[in-house]
């Protein structure tokens, strides 16, 4: 019960759509302009990294928390395949089929051939990836990407796996060995930073994902992990998170720093906000759980409300914009797909009806 209660004190809905909102700020600059050079943290970092990186490291951190307190609560291995099917799947079906027979053909030259095969959408479909199409948006500053924000989605759905598999060969309960891959991982990723390798992985890299992707998103889900398995809010200590926040601006003065930085450092700020009591009264989930289907719908708008402008516009301008469809796109996601494929008191919770388990609040 006090996991529970622990959970419903914590603000993760309210991160996850801020999350949200800030990838709309990010993709507003290059869908608008043509390019990063002016997005806010791109300026502030010298190039290394930007809002959007930013905030799709924090998804993975706390989706690295309640997966895995998902699995320690129910360590079902068929319960817990179905709640990650029924969360991830369902909206991402419904976006693709929006998006191939709704915004292809609205993207496209009027006179060129927008057909999409009906057999590499549904082989995408299930890949959690974007399906082949004609050229669409050839007159954006930003040219033929219909959904550039979807990479991301896999690698989610894959992490998931990976916790489960690690649940049934119990090496979960070896936390320091999952501390060990954590830092072999950000080791991985740092050599990769300053040799500027590139490894493509060839077979398994086409089914698992970019190998390069996977240094850089791996240890934000574990660092949600480890904290999970090494103890979660009795882990957190305000001089520390602000420590960690004073090292996490240090690391951008440091070649390479933000690698080891971010997924340490970082996270542990972001997960001490995360229960920072000034954020409860915002509880920007209290009537659903609206982020997943804006940042599933968010870029594509983006690029409609560009092709309406004549190819360009301000950044300002179109986050304004785009945020307030991309509100519309996920609250109708949330009641019209996600919601009915949750647990009756998994929705109930966003409701304010019920009082919901921690089996619930993951589900």
């Amino acid at each position: 019960m006090s996991a529970a209660n622990e959970s419903r004190t914590s603000n993760f809905d309210s991160l996850r759509l801020i999350l949200a909102l800030l990838v709309i700020v990010s993709h507003a600059f290059p869908l608008g302009r043509g390019s990063n050079a002016t997005e806010p943290l791109f300026v502030l970092t010298h190039g290394q990294t930007t809002l959007g990186n930013l905030s799709v490291w924090g998804f993975f951190v706390i989706s690295g928390v309640l997966i895995t307190q998902s699995w320690l609560r129910t360590p079902s291995p068929m319960k817990f395949l179905k709640r990650r099917v029924s969360r991830i799947y369902p909206a991402f079906v419904v976006t693709a089929l929006i998006s191939a027979f709704v915004i292809v053909p609205l993207a496209t030259d009027t006179h060129a051939h927008t057909h999409v095969s009906l057999t590499n959408f549904f082989v995408s479909t299930l890949r959690l990836q974007m399906f082949e199409m004609p050229p669409v948006f050839t007159s954006n500053v930003s040219p033929n990407v219909l959904n550039g924000s979807l990479w991301s989605i896999p690698f989610e759905f894959w992490c998931y796996v990976g916790v489960l598999f690690l649940g049934i060969c119990r090496l979960l309960q070896r936390r320091y060995l999952v501390l060990a891959i954590f830092f072999c991982v950000i080791a991985w990723h740092l050599y990769l930073d300053i040799t500027g390798s590139n490894p493509g992985g060839k077979m398994l890299g086409q089914i698992f994902g970019y190998p390069v992707f996977w240094a850089v998103v791996l240890p934000f889900f574990l660092a949600g992990t480890l904290f999970q398995l090494f103890g979660a809010r009795t882990l957190l200590n305000t001089p520390v998170a602000i420590v960690a926040v004073l090292f996490l601006i240090a690391s951008y003065f440091v070649p390479h720093g933000i690698v080891v930085a971010m997924p340490t450092c970082g996270a542990y700020a972001l997960l001490a906000l995360a229960y920072a009591p000034a954020l409860n009264p915002l509880n920007l989930g209290r009537y659903g759980d609206f982020s997943y289907g804006v940042y599933l719908y968010a870029f594509p708008l983006e690029q409609l409300l560009v092709a309406s402008a004549g190819g360009s516009m301000s950044p300002f301008k179109l986050f304004a914009l785009a945020a307030l469809v991309s509100l519309i796109a996920g609250v109708l996601s949330w009641f019209l797909v996600e919601r009915r494929f949750l647990s009756r008191p998994a929705q109930l919770k966003h409701e304010g009806k019920a009082n919901p388990t921690l089996e619930d609040i993951v589900s």
